[in-house]
């Protein structure tokens, strides 16, 4: 396959270059041979930006299991102390909602990591792909990370097939104002399925601006470029069509699940959805059964011990802890929001999207001297 690609100038000075109404009569977990219900620990801490729509997310959910019809319970926590083998093991899915920044130490990653390994189950929620930026094995986990979006807008939405719980209601070219993720490398590479898409000719793209998300925080910054002398990035930049700009996906099993524990058959399933930026968003019927459906098909996959599997998962039902306590991230004027600037010193500095659907970024480094890299926007063709 062939796609248009354009050079560009470049001079690196010890930075880097990366790149209808909803019923809920299908939403019906089966539970076989197990009279357990389904615990999901539900993690909304942030590192920097904080979404105003989380309170809204975990009243929807909250209040869900009435609507819904269906047998599970959830656990809003924003507690790093949580992520331990100990503390994770009560749950059958972990499910992160716009979580950002380091929202695990060294040893909560760990044992996030052997959480998956022993049968558990993760669903990311919209900017679940901003955290963890440094970490590989986070990455590997959740697909990809996030880069950037143009302006909250409408979009045209399109379904990659009709057969998965988490799409199948949701009409073809579906409407819908939300922000447009970019991100620093395909999905499909840690062995996602993309569900959802975005058509790139629907919404007005601009390409990166740093006003944009009031303002987002960098969705990766690679330190290990940062040397002395000049560090050059050369990139190697592939184009989507513009129908395969992913919205959602899953992977089942994600690669972080091997090696799988002793005794343990199977990994999780993971599911992740770019949608859920502003509060309508999650008063919005089609998106909650977007959601719902999505969390339903990760517990399904029945590796857990609500299933009479696995080594985690809630075997007997546990009173629900105390409410979590909110987050204390603060804008300059006082207000909670964003705290992090668009470009942090040595972040990334991010290239003005010039057509494309998606640019999918694949860097290598090299060190030197002094150096620098010319270049001229002519347009050729690479083979991607």
């Amino acid at each position: 396959m062939f796609a248009p690609i354009l050079t560009i100038l470049c001079f690196l000075m010890t930075v880097s270059l990366p790149a209808s109404a909803l019923s809920y009569e299908n939403l019906k977990v089966d539970y076989p041979n197990s009279p357990n219900i389904p615990k999901i620990l539900v993690y909304t801490y942030t590192d920097g930006y904080r979404h105003d729509s989380i309170p809204t997310a975990i009243e929807a959910l909250a209040k869900g299991k009435e609507r819904w019809g269906v047998e599970f319970e959830f656990e809003f926590e924003e507690d790093k102390g949580r992520f331990t083998d100990e503390g994770l093991q009560w749950y059958d899915a972990i499910m992160f909602v716009s979580v950002t920044g380091e929202a695990l130490d060294d040893e909560g990653e760990k044992a996030f990591q052997r959480y998956l390994q022993k049968g558990g189950n993760f669903i990311g929620v919209h900017a679940a792909t901003v955290a963890l930026p440094q970490s590989d094995m986070y990455k590997q986990s959740i697909g990809a990370l996030f880069e950037w979006h143009p302006v909250l807008q409408d979009a045209t939405f399109k379904k990659e097939g009709d057969s998965h719980p988490a799409t199948a209601h949701i009409p073809n070219g579906w409407r819908f104002g939300e922000e447009v993720y970019y991100f620093t490398s395909d999905p499909r590479d840690n062995g996602a399925v993309v569900l959802l898409s975005v058509d790139e000719n629907s919404y007005n793209n601009e390409g990166y601006q740093s006003s944009n998300g009031n303002p987002h925080p960098i969705g990766r910054f690679d330190d290990e470029c940062i040397r002395w002398g000049v560090v050059i990035r050369v990139l190697v930049i592939k184009e989507l069509e513009a129908d395969k700009l992913p919205a959602a996906w899953y992977i089942d099993p994600p690669k972080t699940s091997q090696p799988l524990a002793e005794g343990i058959s199977k990994g999780g399933r993971v599911f992740y959805t770019a949608l859920g930026h502003s509060n309508e968003t999650w008063q919005d019927d089609i998106f909650m059964e977007h959601v719902v459906s999505g969390l339903i098909w990760t517990l399904n996959g029945a590796t857990t011990k609500a299933y009479n599997q696995g080594q985690v998962g809630c075997e007997d039902p546990r009173p629900p802890p105390p409410p979590p306590q909110t987050s204390t991230a603060t804008t300059e004027g006082g207000e909670r929001g964003a705290v992090a600037s668009p470009t942090e010193p040595g972040g990334q500095v991010h290239l003005a999207n010039s057509g494309t659907a998606m640019r999918i970024v694949e860097s290598r480094g090299m060190d030197v001297s002094l150096c620098f890299v010319l270049g001229f926007l002519v347009g050729y063709y690479v083979i991607v």
